[in-house]
């Protein structure tokens, strides 16, 4: 008799928890992002001007945000290139970052920065140019300063590709390059987990001779995949809809030391491999 007290008691006690238990709901996942007609683009694009005085140059992108992108660039060439350049030097002062971060606040609508304490700063470049710039007393001087600053976080995990790089003269900032993404909630549960996700690079392989020169095939084997993978957020481009996925980055070592390796990024959702790229592959802007 005490058995079936004790299994009641179970059974009463998994129903009443039934309404706590989290349920995997995939259905808005992956986020999308289509890219705007050209029209509305344009048309947006000149309203972002205007909110920046005409001083800006820099474009946006296919999807109305100041990432780097070509599709407005007249004869396919950067219209920053043919700027008036403002030839009055510049100092360096943390005045030059408060107003870089501010610019970024103001237009968030296109880089999506909602708060300026999430912003590092991780590199400071001068531009030098010339004031005299002809004759004997010919100088060059900083005219601007190159601000870059770190990829955005979301659940304190890296968002790929996020890293904004802003550039400013003694007028103000004259261009952005790169954007962050809306914030977005991921599923709380996964389906592939990350030795799951090592799995299905084993057997990968990938052709070396435009990597180091060297006219072979590298195979992913298992004791090439000792590090364990974290989660990294990436834009995914899916037949140019942007879809912003939550993934596995799998580092995958090579045989030897002339070359970095690759990090794979394999979705924690349907296991779909997104990419594999060099480590240490930068973008210039």
């Amino acid at each position: 008799m005490k058995h079936y007290f004790f299994a009641f008691i179970l059974i009463t006690y998994f129903a009443a928890s039934c309404d706590v238990l989290e349920v995997a709901d995939f259905t808005n996942y992956p986020v999308k992002i289509e890219p705007l007609e050209l029209e509305e683009l344009v048309a947006l694009n000149e309203t972002y001007k205007v909110e920046n005085a005409g001083h800006i140059c820099s474009t946006l992108n296919e999807y109305g945000y100041t990432g780097f992108s070509r599709v407005l660039f007249p004869n396919d060439e950067n219209p920053c290139l043919s700027r008036e350049i403002v030839r009055k030097e510049i100092f360096y002062s943390d005045y030059l970052i408060t107003k870089s971060k501010s610019s970024l606040l103001k237009n968030k609508i296109y880089t999506n920065v909602m708060d300026t304490s999430a912003l590092e700063v991780i590199d400071i470049v001068p531009l030098y140019g010339c004031i005299i710039c002809e004759g004997p007393e010919e100088n060059s001087v900083p005219l601007e300063y190159k601000i870059s600053f770190g990829i955005q976080k979301i659940d304190k995990s890296e968002v790929r590709d996020t890293e904004l790089t802003v550039f400013i003269d003694s007028v103000g900032v004259n261009r952005i390059w790169g954007n962050w993404y809306p914030d977005f909630q991921s599923p709380g549960l996964i389906n592939v987990g990350y030795l799951e996700a090592q799995k299905i690079m084993i057997g990968w392989q990938i052709d070396m001779l435009l990597l180091t020169g060297e006219d072979i095939v590298f195979e992913v084997m298992e004791a090439n995949l000792e590090e364990t993978p974290i989660f990294e957020y990436i834009p995914f481009i899916n037949d140019q809809i942007l879809e912003l996925r939550k993934t596995w980055k799998v580092p995958i070592s090579y045989t030897d030391d002339s070359f970095d390796g690759w990090y794979a990024n394999v979705d924690v959702i349907d296991g779909l491999l997104l990419s594999v790229v060099p480590i240490n592959e930068e973008i210039d802007f």
